[in-house]
């Protein structure tokens, strides 16, 4: 059931503000309007979504929600854009405007799936997997068309959740009753159907009971403060090329929950502190950096990617959040925890071990047809949605399409390892025999190891760096090692193990992400009082202001080895590092060398031999590698 215009009976918005208590900020507020989106069902499902996917596996502390970080995220938006409203008056923020800034950060990750961005890889995996190895799924391919008479439709080159985010928040506004109409932008909210009565949904006046109603430009910019750029089709009739719910003049309103121009914003401030208290139990507060925040002038610093400035010659200038320039280290301590966290919680080797196990068993349920999920487009008493859905074709998805409809994108959050077990379980102990093992092997906790890392901060790195997963792991297995195991000759499989390549950087890959900061001095505190035209210009930092902490480096990589077969996990990590140690000497010998390697399997004395790398001009030594073999032609 779609929506559609009619007579309605339409209630008025509760006018009753609301707090709830965090465990990061303390008291929250509930304005009336916040309260009505936090209701519906896009947005309660957060808090069945963990924030850290599987990290809690690693950290048994990190068990907090999307639920819970939106609304720490809800809360520094709203302070933030108070902060502007009370310090800066002349640049006309309205408290409507803080509203909106407050709505866009709660609903900024109602696009993410089950395990947060476990689900994103998932899908990756699955397209690469439909592409390279189709008759994998051909049976279940087979059967839809039979049954539907259409073809499964295809995944996008790139999955990005706040698209799917912005679809959710349309979502929530149907089961309101209300839409965005692009013909009447300054007009209410367009009625649908019986639900809030769109007049009377806004913002309530501090001074009386009037409520300032909500119009269709003041929730297109709540959708573009998620995006963070123009919205696009079919958000927007066309594609946009400009903001459209805000003018110029308040473009520093769109950095406040996704700053596309320099990283710093509410969301990674709530997620740095949130995440790294629940896991380590250290604090990371980094308030004094949204207490101290000022609008100014500034170069653009990211020209390439900026959507207004990377068809002009010269970077356009910017009214952008800017601090002071005392904050420099507090700034750099910022964008330090990221690669902090991303080392120690969000890609911590059990961590990903439970994550990919989960991938794998995701992956294997997506090509089940027998696991496809129902979409309720013929579910009268299903939840409204937009009319854009009318004509949505499909009976049943699999999940890795289930973001593509909102009804069936609300059912799927944490809990879809409990309906794939159950639909196991009914189906009898001979059905789907590649995902019993691993669901046991999950429920277990039997998850996969890593048996072998190498970081790219030496010679040769880069090189090592330049190869994809694929064809590291054809040169792995082309080593053509065997193990002599316990119970006998081992052999190295391809579906044995995963190669993954860990970038983690500071926010700005190699560059320091400071320098896309603008910062103020102290002369300039007069001046930020002005209107936006005479704003102060704040200043990209120059290297001597950098603080004693700064890091040498911005980005770490490395390659990890996953071995999904336990017995063999000492077989993989000698094959690692025989494949390690042969890349190396490869990548350092001299140009031109012709090279050839050989070994012989044992000598009379039982001992292994020492395998060696001969060139025409000298001899290169490789390390011992205990009872692995190679079988090579010299």
């Amino acid at each position: 059931m779609s929506l559609h215009d009619g007579a309605s009976s339409n209630r008025p918005m509760s006018q009753d503000e609301r707090n709830c208590n965090d465990e990061i900020h303390g008291s929250i507020q509930i304005p009336p309007a916040v309260h009505a989106i936090l209701d519906t069902a896009p947005v309660q499902r957060l808090g069945s979504l963990h924030q850290l996917g599987c990290a809690f596996y690693a950290y048994p502390c990190c068990t907090h929600t999307r639920k819970e970080h939106s609304l720490g995220v809800m809360k520094l938006s709203y302070n933030l854009a108070k902060k502007v409203l009370k310090n800066q008056t002349k640049l006309g923020v309205t408290k409507l405007d803080v509203l909106c800034i407050s709505i866009a950060g709660l609903c900024h990750d109602l696009g993410h799936g089950p395990y947060s961005h476990a689900y994103e890889a998932f899908l990756t995996v699955v397209r690469k997997r439909e592409n390279d190895h189709s008759e994998l799924y051909k049976e279940r391919n087979k059967r839809f068309k039979q049954t539907y008479g259409i073809e499964i439709p295809p995944l996008p080159e790139k999955y990005a959740h706040e698209k799917t985010s912005l679809m959710m928040v349309d979502f929530s506004l149907a089961i309101l009753g209300l839409e965005i109409d692009w013909d009447n932008l300054d007009n209410p909210l367009k009625q649908v159907n019986d639900g809030l009565d769109a007049e009377r949904f806004g913002l309530v006046q501090d001074d009386s009971e009037e409520v300032i109603p909500f119009t269709s430009r003041d929730w297109v910019f709540i959708k573009e403060c998620i995006y963070g750029k123009p919205l696009e089709f079919p958000d927007a009739p066309v594609n946009q090329t400009t903001f459209v719910g805000r003018n110029k003049k308040k473009e520093f309103l769109y950095q406040i929950v996704n700053n596309k121009l320099n990283g710093w914003d509410t969301d990674r401030s709530d997620y740095f502190e949130r995440d790294s208290s629940a896991a380590k139990k250290e604090g990371a507060n980094f308030s004094i950096l949204s207490r101290e925040v000022r609008v100014a002038r500034g170069v653009c610093p990211v020209p390439l990617y900026c959507f207004e400035c990377k068809e002009k010659i010269e970077p356009g200038v910017h009214l952008m959040l800017c601090h002071p320039h005392k904050l420099i280290g507090n700034a750099m301590n910022f964008f330090n925890q990221r690669i902090k966290n991303h080392e120690e919680i969000y890609t911590h080797k059990k961590t990903l071990t439970a994550e990919l196990l989960l991938i794998d068993l995701l992956v294997e349920t997506d090509r089940e047809y027998d696991m496809l999920l129902s979409t309720q487009i013929d579910d009268a008493d299903g939840l409204p949605i937009h009319p854009k859905y009318d004509n949505f074709p499909y009976h049943k998805l699999p999940i890795s399409r289930a973001w593509m409809y909102p009804r069936l994108f609300v059912r799927l959050d944490d809990s879809v390892l409990g309906i794939i077990e159950n639909k196991v379980v009914e189906t009898g102990p001979r059905s789907f025999p590649t995902l019993r093992p691993l669901l046991k092997r999950f429920r277990g906790h039997d998850f996969y190891k890593c048996v072998g890392e190498v970081e790219l901060e030496t010679i040769g790195g880069a090189a090592m760096w330049a190869l994809s997963e694929d064809e590291i792991k054809r040169d792995i297995m082309n080593e053509d090692v065997f193990y002599d195991g316990e119970d006998g000759l081992l052999h190295l499989n391809g579906d044995d193990f995963i190669i993954e390549k860990r970038e983690l950087h500071c926010g700005s890959k190699e560059n320091n992400p400071v320098s896309q900061m603008r910062f103020y001095s102290k002369s300039d505190n007069q001046k930020l009082k002005n209107c936006a035209e005479d704003l102060p210009m704040a200043m990209e930092v120059d290297q001597a202001s950098l603080p004693m902490n700064t890091l040498k480096f911005f980005i770490k990589r490395s390659i990890r080895m996953y071995s999904r077969s336990s017995e063999k996990n000492e077989f993989m990590s000698l094959v690692f590092e025989n494949w390690r140690s042969h890349k190396e000497q490869r990548l350092l010998a001299p140009p031109g060398c012709s090279l050839k390697t050989f070994i012989q399997d044992g000598d009379d004395d039982g001992h292994d031999s020492q395998p060696t790398l001969l060139t025409q001009e000298d001899e290169i030594v490789t390390p011992v590698v205990k009872r692995a073999k190679r079988k090579l032609s010299v």
